[in-house]
């Protein structure tokens, strides 16, 4: 087991600089995360609810990434989650942006994915059954859990890599 501290999350960020880290809220739960038991773990900066997290182990390292969520937009629609593959029908699926590690992001670079709101994909994976009301599917439910579970860490993988690709 391989239990987080403030610390290892904080050394972690990719795309944000150090006073950033300092500013970060840590989310409850989050501290004591055995990240081999998850593909990611991650949550919202309760100070600032348009800002999220993500971390898990890309590469062998413990990597994070500051997420910022699209605001406005209007009417949610029926979207689905690219990391869990989840479609939700009144919108439970948000446009995150995450700057781009080095100097592409300092320079304004950034990349963005559709991801869950509540951030649950690796509980989602694992479901059985339809997680929310408001889901409408779940695409790879009837994969063996193993099958579902590497999916989703190969598209957290790949999210994570084009974070850190330049430009």
């Amino acid at each position: 087991m391989t239990a987080l501290s403030a610390d290892d999350i904080r050394r972690s960020m990719i795309n944000c600089s150090k006073g950033d880290t300092k500013r970060m809220t840590i989310g409850d739960g989050v501290l004591g995360t055995d990240l081999d038991a998850v593909e990611f773990v991650g949550w919202h900066d309760p100070k600032m609810p348009a800002r999220a997290y993500l971390l898990t182990r890309h590469d062998d390292v413990l990597t994070g990434v500051v997420l910022r969520a699209a605001t406005g937009g209007g009417n949610r629609r029926t979207a689905m989650c690219a990391l869990c593959r989840t479609t939700y029908t009144n919108g439970d699926v948000s446009l995150y942006a995450a700057r781009r590690a080095g100097a592409a992001g300092r320079e304004g670079s950034s990349v963005g994915t559709y991801i869950c709101d509540d951030l649950a994909c690796p509980v989602t994976t694992r479901s059985e059954v339809v997680p929310s009301p408001t889901a409408k599917v779940v695409p790879d439910v009837g994969l063996p859990v193993d099958e579902r579970v590497a999916g989703l860490r190969t598209r957290v993988d790949a999210f994570l890599a084009s974070v850190r690709r330049d430009g």
